[in-house]
């Protein structure tokens, strides 16, 4: 027996059946009439179909499975004008999936087994999630609909505007006879900004933050302040650092709780540098996985032990607003650009010394811009890894204690027995990390 001959016809069968018992199973679960349509035998027929008319169409008669096709479509259309005048049903999912099990049929039949396969089970997954995503659909808004679509216009159609490896050399601007050069040769070839990777930048760091804010609005801050405060750090620790700290002098009871909340935020920072590290170098990762690693166990032990002693409490949503603007993301672009140049200038002029001023002073500010910046540095050229790695974590310092000290301004006072607990222990640990690379 020819069991390769058999085996495409075999596998369409399966494929078809997966998708007709995930139909018969979703609409009977929602009461509707849409399972007299299609069911198990109904798909499983479908989907050999497509494999028959392919295999006829390739052997024997080209152009079989184009009008086998056309025949299953208009049959498809008949069965949905009689449920929509009959039923009122004005859904297309059912006849859609009809359509694409044929097509799975003609995939395996081609021999594309694991394509086939892997289609079917994106489509058993689509289809069963139905109430999830109507849940979802539910929860967007206007002003989430206009962010994603900015995203998207920074991500598709700006990007790819800039053309890699382009960069504006100081001697396209100052021209090459500038006096600095007899002290400083190596100015003359230096790059001042390399327009692509500034914007993918721009990219990178808003899509970490409108992931984070995703999150939050479809999983809810009322998991728990503590899983509130952790994805509040995806989108912005800062911001998560003043709002709870400013609810801790209204709602003096849970200060506590949101001290373990403002820790878990400022602590996902060090995992979320790690995570900008590993995309744009990751060969500086394992300079960074000891300073980052250790501040970031030092920050969650903290937490657990708060976490232990509040328990789960719950409380009002976070007002996060939406993070994804186009000013934003361009003032971040530009702050990227500034630090970078300073960077280099500094990395020229004054030594290892000027670069890690730059890092103490940016870090004040927004620690993603120079962990970016020296990941791209230490990237072209490897000799600076250690000295990448001094500035990321001079940066999450003076990062981390800027926020400490906002924090306990604003807080009130048992909110800062645990930021100061907290951060000290962060600071404390990193400091030993540092010594030790």
């Amino acid at each position: 027996m020819n069991f390769n001959l058999f085996q495409p016809f075999f596998l369409s069968l399966f494929l078809g059946a997966l998708l007709g018992f995930e139909r018969t199973y979703t609409q009977r679960g929602y009461g509707s009439s849409e399972d007299l349509v299609a069911g198990i035998r109904t798909y499983s027929l479908i989907s050999l179909a497509g494999c028959i008319s392919s295999f006829i169409d390739s052997s024997f008669r080209p152009g079989f499975l184009i009008a086998a096709f056309c025949a299953i479509a208009g049959l498809v259309l008949i069965v949905y004008g009689m449920t929509f005048y009959k039923n009122n049903e004005r859904g297309l999912t059912t006849e859609i999936s009809i359509i694409l099990c044929f097509s799975l049929g003609v995939l395996v039949q081609r021999g594309l087994y694991a394509l086939a396969a892997s289609i079917t089970v994106i489509i058993m997954l689509m289809l069963y999630l139905k109430s999830y995503m109507e849940n979802i659909s539910g929860k967007i808004g206007q002003e989430d609909i206009l962010a994603l679509l900015k995203f998207a216009i920074i991500t598709f159609v700006i990007l790819p505007v800039f053309e890699p490896g382009f960069s504006i050399l100081l001697k396209d601007i100052a021209g090459e006879n500038l006096a600095l050069y007899e002290n400083y040769p190596a100015l003359a070839e230096m790059p001042l900004v390399t327009p692509r990777n500034v914007w993918l930048m721009v990219v990178l760091i808003s899509g970490i933050g409108f992931t984070g804010y995703i999150a939050i609005k479809f999983l809810g801050s009322r998991k728990g302040i503590g899983l509130t405060g952790f994805l509040g750090g995806l989108v912005s620790s800062t911001a998560t650092t003043i709002t709870f700290a400013r609810r801790s002098t209204t709602e003096k009871k849970l200060s506590l709780s949101f001290s373990l909340a403002v820790l878990l935020a400022c602590s996902t920072m060090f995992p979320r540098v790690l995570v900008e590290v590993a995309v744009v170098n990751p060969s500086l990762l394992k300079h960074l996985a000891v300073t980052m690693g250790a501040m970031a166990l030092a920050g969650f032990s903290v937490c657990f032990v708060i976490w232990k002693i509040t328990g789960r409490e719950k409380t009002d949503d976070v007002p996060l607003a939406n993070p994804f603007n186009i000013m934003p993301a361009v003032k971040f672009g530009f702050l990227y650009a500034v630090i970078i140049l300073l960077t280099r200038l500094a990395g020229v002029v004054a030594g290892d010394s000027g670069v890690y001023m730059v890092s103490i002073l940016s870090g004040m500010t927004d620690v993603d811009a120079i962990t970016l910046t020296m990941s791209n540095l230490s990237k072209q050229d490897p000799s600076k890894l250690s000295q990448a790695a001094v500035s990321v974590t001079l940066a999450a310092f003076s990062n981390t204690i800027m926020k400490g000290i906002m924090a306990f301004i604003i807080g009130s006072g048992n909110f800062r027995k645990g930021i100061v607990a907290g951060f000290a222990l962060i600071i404390a640990s990193g400091c030993a990390a540092l010594f030790f690379i």
